[in-house]
């Protein structure tokens, strides 16, 4: 298949994905929920539905969906959201039942998950600007997460926690309910502080920002910001609707190019290590998050802190989702796996992963929500830079940056 048709077969295939795994039934509670993953069908991901409600806006600007329709779609979601007891001051349970939209036993109210749920509302409330409704329910969503309730200081620096579980066997839960973790690390969490900063005192604003570690390894004498892990995924979520590649940080900080160079490393990782792991070669790498032989596990390759796991199990959207940092790698890798290992590829485009090193070989046969969406976004991207516009131009964005003292880069673009 020529790439170009394949990355358009791939972006059909994962809206294609969302479309079948959300709750459009009209009289139910967790109507524009999507599911967490293939896996359990009856449990829904709040992380899942942000990235639901960005394929919408892919889907009508490609003229698959109708926009009127979809409006009634995104705006029944935002409905949804809006009256659901499942949260704690604005910040949603990681999962929820499909079905009736509460609250999944005992899990954590989550702020990445949250974040990237608002990540969809803030798109959808830019492209379907024209309807009121959707704007008020974005609004009301976004005004209702109390970011300040989350900041405490550690370490001189101001930080936000990660989680809340008010229940002492609850997950994640250590010897006390209440609070748990810390965005001590450079992460996926950059998103949170472009959607605190609105509704937060602008110097409190820019400590939350500069309260996060800047743990610096290398790649080929050139410095990679990391994450502890290595996890390719925590260098995409919020890169995929922020547009790195067109603004600088107010320290300067290239955050586009800190993905490209850690996309390159996680690489080079899988070539280094290709002797012992018949997975990674040239055209098979991608160490993050995501499905594995045995079930969900966290891989990531160096620059680290320590030493990363992995298994030869490679993250198929994670590299995907490198398109539009490096597009002919990333184009050369799919279009391998999909002429020399098909049983990478079905309905929904390509599966999360797979794994030569075990016997049998194994191929995941699931998708995960937040791991298609991912790739999705990025394909878009790649091809028209649309929610990139979208998202980074919309008003309650364009705000943010200004407070964190983000800046368009001048000289040369990544576009």
């Amino acid at each position: 298949m020529k790439p170009e048709n394949l990355l358009q077969q791939e972006l059909r295939r994962s809206v294609g994905f969302f479309l079948e795994h959300t709750n459009r039934k009209p009289d139910s509670r967790g109507f524009g929920l999507t599911v967490d993953s293939t896996k359990n069908p009856s449990i829904a991901s709040i992380a899942s539905t942000g990235f639901a409600l960005t394929a919408w806006v892919i889907a009508v600007e490609r003229g698959w969906l109708d926009r009127q329709a979809t409006r009634e779609l995104t705006r029944k979601t935002l409905r949804t959201l809006a009256y659901s007891p499942a949260h704690q001051r604005g910040f949603f349970a990681h999962f929820l039942d499909m079905e009736t939209g509460e609250r999944y036993k005992k899990c954590e109210y989550s702020t990445i998950d949250t974040a990237l749920c608002l990540n969809g509302v803030i798109t959808a409330a830019a492209y379907f600007q024209e309807d009121g409704e959707i704007s008020d329910l974005a609004r009301l969503l976004l005004e209702r997460a109390d970011w300040g309730g989350l900041v405490f200081e550690a370490d001189n620096c101001t930080r936000f926690y990660m989680a809340y579980n008010p229940d002492f066997d609850g997950d994640y839960v250590g010897d006390k309910a209440g609070f748990i973790g810390q965005w001590d690390m450079a992460a996926e969490q950059k998103m949170m502080y472009l959607q605190a900063a609105p509704r937060l005192d602008p110097a409190l604003a820019i400590r939350l920002y500069q309260g996060f570690r800047r743990d610096t390894g290398i790649y080929e004498g050139q410095p990679i910001i990391i994450n502890p892990g290595g996890n390719l995924f925590a260098y995409q979520f919020s890169e995929a609707w922020l547009d790195t590649a067109r603004y600088l940080d107010a320290d300067g900080v290239d955050w586009f190019e800190n993905t490209r160079r850690a996309a390159l490393a996680n690489r080079a990782f899988c070539l280094e290590n290709a002797a012992r792991y018949k997975t990674y070669h040239a055209n098979s790498w991608g160490l993050s998050a995501g499905d594995s032989p045995k079930g969900y596990r966290v891989f990531g390759s160096m620059p680290c802190l320590g030493q990363p796991e992995h298994d030869g199990t490679v993250s198929i959207y994670a590299a995907v989702a490198c398109l539009p940092f490096l597009p002919d790698l990333t184009l050369e890798m799919m279009q391998y796996l999909y002429r020399y290992h098909p049983q990478t590829w079905g309905k929904y485009g390509f599966y999360d992963a797979y794994n030569l090193d075990v016997s049998p070989p194994w191929y995941s046969q699931a998708v995960y929500a937040i791991d298609k969406g991912c790739s999705m976004i990025m394909i878009e991207n790649h091809l028209s830079r649309l929610v990139w516009e979208v998202y980074t131009n919309s008003p309650y964005i364009q705000s943010a940056l200004q407070i964190l003292g983000f800046s368009p880069r001048t000289g040369a673009e990544h576009v």
